[in-house]
């Protein structure tokens, strides 16, 4: 715990004396991750501000004006709450005011076990992460395909790549670790086919999923859904309430060698080897649809090829 503790704090934040950090945190945050965090700031001589909200109802609602307020002013913020809502536009204006943000929704003290996702070298992995992005940059079309029955095809044509490597010190740093990812917003219209999400539903209920959910697009859109879970998927769509959900806005690859999929879902989405897929919002990703949410959906042991070349087979770089 120590180790991820202090590369979280120093290395990936770049906590300094007498900075104030901001812990956001809901009635389904862990504890005991407050309290540690909590005790290693105050070991750094840094100020931790335990800011406790109501739950979110949906991904990327917006804080209350008195939080949006604090983190204009605050030096760091990490988000604890139980659903991620780090994409909403109070975090954009305190980002670009200067705040560094790290997106941590759901961590559980597992998460900084020792060997665990917190322990890597990001900034070892950094370059790999980049060149990741720089591939989907260059690439006009991609197909992700999983043993669970995943095909699925688009067009990703002047599309930039996004890379997440979870080194948050620069000012006004927007990151979420333990994730290391490189992903892309689809040409909207494009994508075809099924994608088999046999690892989790982000924050949709527990994870790891107990049995697959199977999303059908069709030009960009999805067109049906189904399985015995697939209630977690229609219950969330149901809360957004908007028609621009059925968008698929993002793919991306997940790239850190030490997360696994479990109960945490932004280790699950970090690990190596999966691909994850997003319906609704594909702004941050150089897509155009500003839909209410964006909702991550989780495939294991995926092959991403790029232009008709395999890129990556199951988490081994070809």
């Amino acid at each position: 715990m120590t180790e991820a503790l202090d590369n979280l704090l120093d290395n990936l934040l770049g906590v300094k004396p007498d900075e104030e950090v901001a812990l956001i945190v809901d009635a389904g945050t862990d504890e005991q991750v407050v309290e540690t965090l909590s005790e290693g700031l105050s070991l750094r001589k840094a100020t931790p501000v335990v800011v406790r909200i109501p739950v979110p109802y949906v991904p990327g609602e917006e804080y209350p004006a008195s939080v949006a307020a604090l983190l204009r002013n605050a030096d760091v913020a990490i988000e604890l709450t139980s659903l991620f809502i780090g994409s909403n536009r109070s975090r954009q204006d305190a980002t670009a005011a200067g705040l560094r943000y790290a997106a941590m929704p759901g961590v559980r003290m597992s998460t900084f076990r020792e060997g665990g996702p917190l322990t890597v070298d990001f900034d070892q992995i950094r370059p790999m992460a980049e060149a990741v992005g720089d591939a989907w940059t260059t690439a006009n079309e991609f197909r992700i395909t999983t043993p669970g029955g995943t095909d699925l095809k688009g067009s990703i044509v002047g599309r930039p790549g996004r890379v997440l490597h979870g080194i948050c010190r620069a000012s006004g740093s927007y990151m979420a670790p333990p994730d290391i990812e490189a992903g892309t917003a689809p040409l909207e219209g494009t994508t075809e086919g099924v994608a088999v999400i046999d690892a989790d539903l982000l924050f949709m209920g527990t994870g790891p999923l107990p049995e697959p959910v199977i999303l059908h697009f069709h030009a960009g859109e999805l067109v049906d859904f189904e399985g015995s879970e697939s209630g977690r998927l229609g219950e969330m769509l149901d809360r957004c309430n908007d028609d621009r959900m059925t968008n698929l806005a993002e793919v991306s690859l997940g790239l850190n060698p030490k997360g696994r999929i479990c109960d945490v879902p932004m280790e699950t989405e970090a690990t190596l080897g999966s691909a994850h897929i997003a319906l609704g919002n594909s702004i941050a990703y150089g897509g155009v649809v500003d839909a209410v949410a964006h909702l991550d959906a989780v495939m294991s042991d995926a092959t991403l090829e790029l232009d008709g070349t395999p890129f990556m087979i199951r988490g081994e770089f070809v």
